[in-house]
């Protein structure tokens, strides 16, 4: 359940409160966390400088007390003398003067001369220790001698040679260690790692235990967390390669995080106070505007029912409370105004006004329900395409509504029912008064070619006077169907017949619903079965005979489709099926792949046969056409040469410009194209001779009886001469005997094909064929 709209104002108002402080308290958190690392990183830093300087000043004061007792001249004598209580009174005095903690002297092989310290104990053999302190002489080094760490310098006392190695050097412990921590502010620890040795300025460090280790460990415990006490950093020190030296500087912790608490505690005590002001001054604003709102949602019910007629009446709204109400008024009206437009809309055509399919659907459940008879009447406006293609889709659309501003006037009564149900096809329905059968029905009869007489007249649209012509489909109720859904699909089914059979009237015969059906599922079986390609389509193959050379060097490849209930479907439904499908693309593109793949086949097989395709014209006009042509025959290397492409004269001349343009790019490619059907088509002499075309093929209806009529000899040889004489060769299809192939021949044709030679074989049997035939004539 939704909370009120008062809870959800205070919960907002808290909330963003909360939001603000929650990240003013993180942003504070943040920052002041990132200044302390900073300035515990600085203070590091001083410390590091800070001890550099306290380094440089011992090792200072080292080289000095250094060079001063290498260079006097009795210490130099007492050494190369080996005077003992010289030497040893030299050293203890120079020790004291400096304050220096060691003092030894070795000779060049690293035995101990003499030492300020009589109980330090060094090892037997100190060469190895001296050349490594060697490499720092220039710089004081740190060493462990005895468990003890030291500071020291090395000189070398020359008399002019080097006879001896005198070191000098402070004890550095905790005292150092707590000089540098009174000088840094931070914990101050030597590490020497190999000897173990710890001098740190940390009072509760237990003997024996590992610094690094203990630092780890020491935590404190605030905000319902553990945090480090110390940040420590280690410093190398110079040093003996054998006994590495470490400087850790350890920064305590506990000052920065008792401040940064503080200031935590303090913005946290703010925070609460400003949550609490917040809540008392939204829970007033949430008051004073809830109020009003509940009348508005009681308004806005009211109006919900229909009542726009209903006043805010609480005293304490608002002004923009008060301008809400006359806006809920101004679109409670409005929505009445586009309500009623809209459910216009829905159900009637935006350019005619008549209804659309959906509501002449109710309309029609509505007006047969009184059971008595209608006949409904299609109409569909022929060339309408070419006027929007011609004139442009404005002067099409002011046809359609002259054409329905006539129904209009020639409507019966107003028991007629209009629809524009397609872009050029209406629906009528009339209400017989006569029930007879339609084939009877002399009053559906008269209306129709009445409608026919009238809607035939010439329109006058923006100053043309343009004619339509109409075909008109006509189904009787309830004789001929009994839904509305069968009604408007048996009315558009004879409208169809109509214009495909270029009739203008035709009434609804049964038997063509059924057909219809017929026509959709062969359809839908052709698609499936390119999809699948399951051996129902195939192609067989008609042998043209060369007239000159009488072999068989070209074929006609022509499809054949048997259903998977073994019926056979005629070439010319289903290929003029799938042309108003639009599948004729993809089967064009199936007969390609196939042709193509065979005439392959062939030339491995040593036979170079030309095959011609049929194609269409919307084939012709597809932009995919010619790449794919180019692409099969490149994948199965074939040379275009081989293919020869054939349209009928119908398909030439529709789209002419644009076919003429892609038949010579196909020509250009290298392959051939023949006109089929040659003179039973349109083609005049004019057009024949601008036509990119290699090949005329006449049409089998001249050929079939040409031994039998003079007529067609006269015919036959005629354009058997035209076409040579235009450069084109010339193929007789239909050649049903002897004679007729003798008389072609005697003509000159150039290839004659017809069942006298072969019917269409499938791809072996035309094999087999063709190779018997070959073996027969040699």
């Amino acid at each position: 359940m939704k909370g009120s709209l008062k809870n959800r104002i205070i919960g907002l108002c808290v909330g963003l409160i909360l939001l603000t402080a929650t990240l003013s308290l993180a942003s504070f958190w943040w920052s002041t966390s990132r200044f302390n690392e900073i300035q515990v990183q600085q203070n590091i830093e001083v410390a590091k400088n800070v001890y550099q300087q306290y380094l440089a000043s011992r090792e200072s004061l080292l080289v000095t007390a250094a060079t001063v007792l290498t260079s006097d001249f009795g210490f130099k004598q007492a050494v190369a003398t080996r005077d003992a209580p010289t030497i040893s009174s030299v050293l203890f005095n120079h020790a004291r003067r400096i304050d220096a903690d060691l003092m030894l002297l070795l000779d060049t092989k690293g035995q101990l001369i003499s030492s300020n310290d009589e109980n330090i104990k060094l090892a037997s053999d100190m060469r190895n220790w001296m050349r490594e302190l060697l490499q720092h002489e220039d710089h004081s080094t740190f060493v462990v001698l005895d468990q003890t760490l030291f500071q020291v310098m090395i000189l070398p006392v020359r008399a002019p040679r080097t006879i001896a190695f005198t070191i000098i050097g402070f004890e550095v412990n905790k005292a150092v260690a707590v000089q540098l921590k009174s000088l840094t502010g931070m914990e101050v620890s030597f590490i020497g790692q190999q000897h173990k040795l710890k001098t740190t300025t940390l009072e509760n460090l237990p003997a024996g235990r590992d610094l690094s280790t203990y630092i780890q460990e020491q935590k404190i415990h605030r905000w319902f967390n553990d945090y480090p006490l110390y940040q420590s950093t280690q410093v190398s020190l110079p040093s003996l390669p054998s006994t590495p030296i470490t400087l850790v500087l350890s920064a305590d912790l506990s000052k920065q995080y008792d401040e940064f608490d503080r200031m935590v505690l303090t913005i946290l005590l703010l925070s609460v106070l400003t949550v609490m002001l917040g809540m008392l001054t939204s829970g007033v604003l949430a008051r004073n505007l809830s109020r009003p709102l509940y009348q508005l949602t009681l308004l806005a019910k009211r109006f919900a029912k229909g009542d726009y007629s209903a006043k805010l009446t609480h005293p304490s709204a608002s002004a923009e409370v008060c301008a809400l109400v006359d806006a809920f008024s101004e679109m409670g009206e409005d929505i009445q105004a586009r309500e009623k437009q809209i459910r216009f809309q829905a159900r009637h055509d935006h350019l005619t006004g008549f209804y659309n399919r959906n509501a002449a659907l109710e309309e029609l459940h509505k007006t047969l329900s009184s059971g008595r008879p209608h006949f409904l009447i299609a109409l569909d406006i022929k060339g309408l395409r070419h006027i929007n293609d011609k004139l442009g889709p404005r002067i099409g659309d002011n046809c359609i509504k002259a054409v329905a501003e006539r129904l209009q006037t020639i409507g019966r009564d107003n028991n007629t029912l209009f629809a524009r149900v397609g872009g050029d096809e209406f629906l009528v329905v009339y209400r017989s008064n006569e029930p007879d059968q339609p084939s009877d029905n002399q009053e559906m009869s008269s209306c129709v070619n009445q409608l026919h007489q009238q809607l035939s007249r010439s329109y006058l649209v923006q100053g043309l006077d343009i004619n339509l012509r109409f075909s008109i489909g006509v189904v009787h109720y309830p004789t001929q169907a009994h839904t509305p859904e069968d009604l408007i699909r048996r009315a558009l089914i004879a409208v169809d017949a109509a214009a495909q059979g270029h009739h203008e009237i035709h009434y609804y015969q049964s038997g063509e619903d059924e057909a219809h059906l017929e026509r959709l599922q062969i359809i839908d079986e052709l698609r499936v079965a390119l999809q699948k390609d399951d051996g129902q389509l195939f192609m067989t193959y008609q042998p043209k005979l060369n007239m000159k050379t009488g072999k068989i060097d070209k074929a006609e490849a022509l499809i054949r489709w048997c259903r998977l209930n073994g019926e056979w479907v005629s070439p010319e439904l289903f290929i003029d099926l799938a042309e108003q499908s639009g599948l004729i693309v993809e089967l064009t593109q199936w007969v390609v792949n196939t042709v193509v793949k065979q005439v392959a086949l062939w030339q491995q097989q040593g036979s170079a046969i030309k095959a011609a395709i049929n194609v269409s014209a919307q084939d012709i006009a597809d932009d995919a056409f010619l790449p794919h042509l180019k692409q099969v025959l490149s994948d199965h290397n074939v040379t275009p040469q081989l293919i020869t492409i054939e349209l009928t004269e119908r398909d030439m001349i529709e789209n002419e410009e644009k076919g003429i343009a892609s038949l010579l790019a196909i020509k250009a490619l290298g392959a051939q194209i023949s006109l089929d059907d040659y003179g039973v088509g349109q083609t005049s002499l004019g057009r024949l001779k601008t036509l990119p075309i290699d090949e005329l093929k006449l049409d089998k209806v001249f050929i079939m009886k040409l031994s039998q009529s003079e007529k067609d000899q006269h015919i036959v040889n005629s354009t058997i001469t035209l076409g040579h004489q235009l450069g084109f060769n010339v193929v007789a299809e239909g050649v049903e005997d002897l004679a007729s192939l003798q008389l072609l021949e005697k003509m000159q044709c150039d290839y004659a094909q017809g069942y006298y030679l072969s019917k269409p074989l499938k791809a072996a049997d035309f094999d087999n064929w063709y190779r018997e035939y070959h073996e027969t004539v040699s």
